[in-house]
């Protein structure tokens, strides 16, 4: 292997590391209520729902994990203030776009019947 091979892969290593710690150290809550259409639906649809959260000063790092038989869906992860996420953490990490999307997508693969 060339030097430049080498180097590829004790960065993409050290990248795989770091990107795990951060995982590692990422708090989550489940949640079992929500008030407001879609996401009322989206938890009373799915077995899971899951807000896994960092806390970096004023900001929190948050994404939102969807789990329904063996589907899962993950959003991407946004930035919100420590009020926004203590008042509803749900539709703050979890767009209302995306959220009546995965909900359309649950109808689509399993149907009406859940």
């Amino acid at each position: 292997m060339t030097n430049a091979t080498i180097n590829i892969f004790k960065n993409i290593a050290l990248i795989s590391i770091f990107l795990f710690l951060n995982l590692a150290n990422a708090e989550h809550i489940t949640v079992d209520t929500a008030n407001k259409y879609p996401y009322n639906d989206l938890i009373n649809r799915t077995d899971d729902v899951k807000v896994f959260y960092t806390n970096n000063d004023e900001k929190f790092s948050c994404k939102v994990e969807i789990v329904l038989d063996k589907m899962k869906w993950v959003s991407t992860e946004k930035k919100i203030s420590k009020e926004f996420f203590y008042n509803d953490p749900l539709s703050n990490c979890l767009s209302r776009d995306k959220a009546k999307q995965i909900l359309f997508q649950t109808f689509l693969e399993f149907g009406q019947g859940l």
